[in-house]
């Protein structure tokens, strides 16, 4: 853009319960005082009105607007600046405003401060505006960042259950490689706690595992379970309150686990709309692929780009950068900026086909850095990095991978 036709420059900074905003002019000084306004309907006619004290409606279009990608409070805030037809509305990087307050005594910081250096970093043009992902994007990525942060509620709710077994029924791990699996849910369905769950006929127990195991457990297992319980030296003291602990994180765990079953079945529906062929690649399903797809965003600004592939890197945090203090002084390390979700995608895509074997060339490439004496997370990285430029591949051609070939 030709920074000389903008005649207004509107620096926001972004709250959850209020806004700042400044107008300032071509020369980047302050037309009027800063303005406080709410995030609701009246607040954004406060805003219009404020604009149109010193800018007729006719001249909107005369005016670049700019503001911080702060959480999701932005979100509707673009979304009315949009409907002003102002010439533009930049959403920048916190991480670029930041460092234009670090050139600033101290780093000084207030919402009018925030404010006239979000139009200093418009009116020098050195940004990069981020990435606005259409609808569809939009909500794949609300829909499979929520699924995450329930499945991180749900494993720490099964570390809490894990540590009243401590306390009351240490033996009970030992009795199923997964205390949380089907056969022992249906057992703790019945009892928690040793005592309870030695009471229980071993016909019944044997009934229950043969039922759900679809006999696999039988007999063998619930005279196994009776015994660890008549056995088990966990604590009596308040036995009632471990028990019901245990019974209600258990309920929670059950009612997060369905959550997610619905988000992955809404998930894999908007993904089989995008027709992505990520699924092909061994080690990603249908949450990782739309996690992948939902991050990236707008795929085009990376596919015009010759080093589209590398800014995808860069964009997942994989990217080395050199260490400058430290024992580590000197070498390079993963700079850990971007999108952390998609870097955790990337990450657990490259696991599943490298370290577990799922995948040939990416497990080649795994096992060639390991026989090179490199640390596991050294071979992962470059798995990593090989991942993504795969993904960028099939994003970039709408092909399906093939190992070894061109993709």
């Amino acid at each position: 853009m030709d920074n000389k036709t903008i005649k207004y420059y509107l620096g926001i900074d972004v709250g959850k319960l209020n806004h700042q905003v400044i107008l300032c002019n071509s020369e980047g000084k302050p037309v009027a005082k800063s303005l406080k306004f709410p995030s609701n309907f009246q607040g954004y006619q406060i805003l219009t009105k404020y604009m149109e004290q010193y800018v007729i409606r006719e001249q909107f279009p005369d005016i670049h607007a700019g503001l911080e990608a702060t959480g999701s409070y932005w979100l509707s805030l673009y979304e009315q600046l949009k409907k002003l037809n102002l010439q533009e509305v930049t959403v920048l990087n916190p991480l670029q405003v930041k460092s234009y307050r670090n050139e600033g005594i101290r780093g000084s910081k207030t919402d009018t401060i925030d404010c006239l250096l979000i139009v200093k970093v418009l009116r020098f043009g050195d940004y990069k505006a981020s990435d606005l992902p259409n609808g569809d994007l939009l909500a794949l990525r609300q829909l499979t960042r929520l699924r995450l942060d329930l499945v991180k509620m749900t494993t720490s709710l099964k570390l809490r259950v894990i540590s009243v077994f401590d306390t009351v029924f240490p033996e009970y791990q030992h009795l199923f490689t997964d205390i949380f699996g089907e056969s022992s849910r249906a057992i703790l369905d019945e009892a928690i706690d040793p005592e309870s769950m030695s009471q229980i006929s071993t016909e019944k127990l044997t009934q229950i595992l043969k039922k759900v195991s679809h006999g696999w457990f039988g007999e063998n297992k619930a005279v196994e379970i009776k015994q660890a319980a008549h056995q088990s030296i966990g604590i009596r003291l308040g036995i009632d309150a471990f028990s019901l602990s245990a019974q209600i994180l258990l309920a929670q765990i059950t009612h997060l686990e369905d959550q997610v079953e619905k988000l992955d079945i809404e998930i894999t529906g908007r993904l089989k709309a995008l027709n992505s062929t990520l699924t092909t690649i061994p080690g990603i399903g249908d949450v990782l692929a739309a996690t992948i797809i939902s991050e990236i965003g707008n795929f085009d600004r990376f596919a015009v780009l010759k080093d589209g592939a590398e800014k995808l890197v860069a964009l997942a945090g994989i990217d080395p950068k050199m260490k400058d203090s430290g024992i580590l002084k000197g070498k390079a390390v993963m700079s850990k900026r971007g999108s952390p979700y998609l870097r955790r995608a990337i990450r657990q895509a490259a696991f599943a086909a490298s370290v577990r074997g799922k995948d040939p060339m990416l497990s080649g490439i795994y096992q060639k850095k390991i026989s090179e004496g490199k640390h596991f997370e050294v071979a992962l990285s470059h798995v990593e990095n090989k991942m993504i430029h795969v993904v960028y591949s099939l994003l970039k051609s709408g092909k399906e991978y093939r190992p070894y070939g061109k993709a």
